[in-house]
């Protein structure tokens, strides 16, 4: 169980680390839209379309390795006050009745529309460039099942928490 977890989470982080470099993919494809538009007065069709996957990309990608570590917006009012027993609490409800449907739901649909685009040749229309929207759907797909490993990692933890009384090593 211990290679397990460390497994998945050093995909999770890889998959963190990986949304770097689209981080800096992005800036660059910006950056050449914004010389090409202002400076030499020709602007591209494909900046557009690109930004939005590779701010998708960044996203997805970053699910997981957020989650991780426990870089999500949460309310602490209350929470950073608890112990971590009664923290891991929380978590395994939280966990049981919002992110796993919640997550279950999402990489249905996501599996859905994913297999919808390969099939049909989907192509995304934000401009007359009219990319082929599998490969971000897929990209997306993959966020959301990392995603979803992450938070069985973390449950897990949790539950180990609750019932050996001691935070898993």
């Amino acid at each position: 169980m211990k290679n397990l977890l460390k497994i998945i989470d050093t995909v999770c982080e890889w998959s963190g680390k990986t949304g770097r470099w689209a981080v800096v993919a992005l800036i660059l494809a910006l950056s050449h839209e914004v010389i090409a538009r202002h400076i030499f007065d020709a602007p591209t069709i494909w900046a557009a379309d690109m930004s939005s996957m590779l701010g998708g990309t960044i996203a997805a990608l970053g699910w997981s390795y957020t989650h991780r570590f426990n870089g999500h917006v949460r309310v602490d009012v209350i929470y950073t006050r608890l112990s971590p027993r009664n923290k891991a609490i929380i978590d395994v409800l939280g966990t049981l009745i919002l992110f796993f449907p919640l997550l279950f739901l999402l990489t249905r649909q996501a599996m859905i529309k994913m297999m919808f685009s390969w099939s049909m040749g989907e192509r995304l229309s934000m401009s007359y460039w009219y990319p082929p929207a599998a490969p971000i759907r897929g990209v997306v797909l993959i966020g959301l099942s990392l995603f979803a490993l992450e938070g069985l990692s973390k449950f897990i933890r949790d539950v180990y928490l609750l019932v050996r009384n001691k935070p898993y090593a």
